[in-house]
C-alpha cells in the first residue's frame, strides 16, 4: 500500500482486488503514447494479475489488438497540457483515415490472451441504458469476491468531468482502468497526469458512479473488460449476470 503514501484516495478498503499492484506500477508508465489508450490501459490493468516482468510490451499489445495510428498530431485527442508521445508507434500499422485509428474494444479483448505469458481470460460486461445500479452491484461483487481482477473501461470522457472542470471540453472515446469503488465514487486510473486529481496517485481521480455509467453508455456501445485468471472466469461471469449486465463480446 506504499503507493498511497501522501494521498487521501483511494481508501484502501475500497480497492478492487489487485488494484494496489496497478497503482504501484501506473505512475511510471505515464503518459500514454498517442492513440494507444486501449493497449496502455490493458497493460496497466494487467498488473493486477501478473508480476510486472510478465506484462507484455506495449507495442506487442497494440499489435495484438489491431491498433492503427493516424500519423499526424491531433492535439484535441489529448487533455490540455498533455505532451505528444509517438515513441511506441514504430512497427504499428497506419490508418488512412483518423476515424479508423486507435483500438476497438472487441479486438483488444480478442488479442490480449495471445500476448499474456500466462492464461488471462477477458470477460466483457455491457449494460442496457444508463442505470447505475447494475454497475454498482458488479463493482461491489468484484470487490467483495477478493479474486484479483483487471478492470478496463471503454468510455466517453465527456460525462466524467464536472462542467466547470478545466478538462470539461475533452470529450473523446477512451480507455481507463478502474481501481476502486466506495459505493458512491469510482477510482479511475487515467493515462495522463493531467487527468488526475489532487489527493490521488498520479493520473488518478474519482468519478461519481452515475457519471461513469453515463460515460459507459455513450454510443456506439461501451462497457467494461474484466481480465481474470481462468480459475475465476465463471465466478466473474456469474457476478456480471447477477448484477443485471451482459457478459458477451457481442454486446460491445
Amino acid at each position: 500500500m506504499a503507493v498511497l503514501t501522501g494521498t487521501d484516495r483511494p481508501d484502501p478498503a475500497a480497492l478492487l482486488p489487485g488494484a494496489d499492484r496497478v497503482l504501484a506500477a501506473h505512475p511510471a508508465q505515464l503518459p500514454q503514447p498517442d492513440q494507444l489508450c486501449g493497449p496502455f490501459a490493458a497493460r496497466s490493468a494487467l498488473h493486477a494479475l501478473l508480476d510486472g516482468t510478465d506484462v507484455a510490451d506495449l507495442g506487442d499489445l497494440a499489435l495484438a489488438a489491431g491498433t492503427r495510428v493516424w500519423p499526424h498530431d491531433e492535439p484535441a485527442w489529448r487533455p490540455v497540457g498533455a505532451p505528444l508521445r509517438t515513441d511506441a508507434w514504430e512497427g504499428l500499422p497506419r490508418a488512412d483515415d483518423p476515424g479508423r485509428s486507435g483500438t476497438d474494444a472487441a479486438p483488444l479483448a480478442a488479442g490480449l490472451p495471445d500476448v499474456a505469458p500466462v492464461a488471462v481470460v477477458p470477460v466483457p460486461a455491457a449494460g442496457r441504458g444508463a442505470d447505475p445500479a447494475p454497475w454498482g452491484r458488479l463493482l461491489v461483487g468484484l470487490r467483495e469476491a477478493g479474486d484479483p481482477v483487471a478492470v478496463v473501461a471503454n468510455l466517453r470522457t465527456g460525462p466524467t468531468w464536472p462542467r466547470d472542470h478545466p478538462l470539461a471540453g475533452w470529450d473523446v472515446g477512451h480507455f481507463v482502468v478502474l481501481v476502486s469503488y466506495d459505493d458512491a465514487e469510482v477510482g479511475v486510473a487515467d493515462s495522463y497526469v493531467e487527468a488526475g486529481a489532487h489527493g490521488w496517485p498520479p493520473g488518478c481521480r474519482g468519478v461519481p458512479l452515475p457519471d461513469l455509467v453515463a460515460a459507459l453508455a455513450a454510443p456506439p456501445g461501451r462497457g467494461l473488460l474484466l481480465l481474470t485468471d481462468p480459475a475465476h472466469e465463471q465466478g466473474v461471469r456469474r457476478l456480471v449476470a447477477a448484477s443485471g449486465l451482459v457478459a458477451a463480446r457481442t454486446a460491445w
